[in-house]
């Protein structure tokens, strides 16, 4: 329990200030416990990143691939629930995501850049396995497009909704989602 507060915190504190920003003494002060016992949970601050980013992107990967192996659904399908699946762990993981997508790679040890280099590209990967699904299946969506590019500006579009979205806003997180889908599917008349 006092682990999941931790991340939680400094999530949000790392999300607000940065990396650099957020000291270990400001998540300690804000979780209520003395600074040293953050060393009981994490061995230092780079750490307690990693865990950060593995928080949101473990659950992300592990919906994608019950998509992937879903024989019932069609490729369009799986397609529309990997972008409902980035987009509604995106929101719940919104502290979460914006310190995965800040300037925090070369901030990292070797060993560090090397765990978080590899859970990004197994998810895109995954991602990338839906899109020629779609292709193979000559549904008209991506002809002669390159998977990766097309991977990763889906992605992109997804990601940058973390900068933007509120969840007091107009929008739900799958309304959203939907328009995104949309927006991809929908062809011209």
């Amino acid at each position: 329990m006092r682990r999941k507060k931790i991340l939680l915190v400094a999530a949000k504190l790392m999300s607000q200030k940065g990396y650099r920003g957020a000291s270990l003494q400001e998540i300690a002060d804000h979780v209520g416990i003395h600074k040293s016992t953050l060393f009981h949970y994490f061995k230092n601050k780079e750490e307690l990143l990693l865990e950060v980013l593995k928080t949101s992107i473990d659950e992300i990967t592990e919906n994608l691939k019950v998509i992937i192996n879903n024989e019932d659904l069609s490729p369009k399908e799986k397609f529309k629930r990997a972008i409902d699946n980035h987009l509604v762990l995106l929101a719940k993981y919104i502290d979460s995501v914006n310190v995965y997508h800040g300037d925090i790679i070369g901030l990292l040890s070797r060993k560090g850049k090397q765990k978080y280099i590899e859970t990004r590209k197994r998810y895109e990967s995954y991602f990338e396995q839906i899109i020629n699904n779609i292709q193979e299946h000559n549904s008209g969506y991506f002809d002669g497009m390159d998977s990766k590019i097309v991977t990763f500006g889906i992605l992109g579009m997804c990601n940058w909704v973390a900068k933007w979205f509120k969840k007091s806003g107009r929008y739900k997180i799958e309304d959203i989602s939907d328009i995104f889908f949309r927006m991809i599917t929908q062809r011209n008349r």
